[in-house]
């Protein structure tokens, strides 16, 4: 088997949150990105995942550091290996053997519970083997017209790096989280049989996106990725005094009237 290529560690811009495991990564000054074109998207709260394939065709899946290739602690990506299953041919058209497809798979609810998502999967890059590339933002749009069945990460921003202030207000409610999150979250905690006081103690309440992902790029290639969590986000994981592996599996929710099939 050919060596994986994990998704890049992201350091985090000076003032976000840092999470469990990002201790040893940088601070980079946002002043560092001035007169930079950035993109920025949403930051989501679920599993990064990877989807390509061997060159004689065979799919493969990924996260994080390990193949899924079956066991009880996959249990979250059984929906993702149906879905990638079912377009695999779609999939193989798309991807060859030379891109990798990532993005992050929604379905288990972590910190943050989803009411109103697009889809489960959530693709928000792709990696160029041949060229050595993760691909810009336009030219990933332009790769991606032939699949429609993808649906990629909320772009909040694109052009010329805005001031840290502005930045920083950028980080408001998530555009896939209702009004009505606890109610919603309350209802779906009781038809899994798990105790709505535990998950609203072990769930962000506050309706706003976890943070930034920021993108620099230059052509049609990305030259830098970097985080900016809300440091509050980071406190409601403190406080639940679980990580959400450990716990009994909650799906998020999809819009209504959203299909994945």
């Amino acid at each position: 088997m050919t060596k994986m290529i994990k998704y890049p560690r992201t350091p985090h811009i000076e003032g976000s949150g840092l999470q469990q495991g990002d201790n040893d990564l940088n601070l980079v000054p946002y002043s560092t990105l001035k007169n930079a074109y950035l993109v920025i998207e949403e930051k989501m709260d679920g599993a990064n995942c990877g989807i390509s394939f061997t060159s004689d065709g065979q799919l493969r899946l990924q996260s994080r550091g390990h193949y899924l290739t079956g066991g009880p602690r996959e249990q979250q990506f059984h929906l993702l290996k149906s879905w990638a299953n079912r377009y695999t041919g779609e999939l193989w058209y798309l991807l060859g053997d030379r891109y990798i497809l990532y993005g992050e798979w929604m379905y288990a609810k972590h910190t943050i519970f989803y009411t109103d998502l697009p889809h489960y999967f959530l693709e928000f890059d792709i990696y160029d083997q041949q060229e050595k590339v993760f691909l810009s933002t336009k030219a990933r749009r332009d790769l991606l017209k032939s699949a429609p069945f993808i649906v990629s990460v909320k772009v909040l921003y694109e052009g010329a790096a805005p001031s840290y202030l502005t930045l920083k207000e950028w980080i408001g409610p998530s555009h896939f989280i209702s009004h009505d999150l606890i109610d919603q979250l309350c209802k779906k905690a009781i038809e899994q049989g798990i105790s709505p006081d535990t998950v609203l103690k072990e769930t962000d309440l506050s309706g706003l996106m976890e943070g930034l992902y920021i993108k620099e790029e230059e052509g049609d290639m990305v030259k830098g990725r970097y985080k900016f969590v809300r440091s509050d986000f980071l406190q409601t994981i403190i406080d639940s005094e679980s990580h959400w592996m450990n716990r009994q599996l909650l799906p998020n929710q999809l819009r209504k009237g959203v299909t994945l099939f």
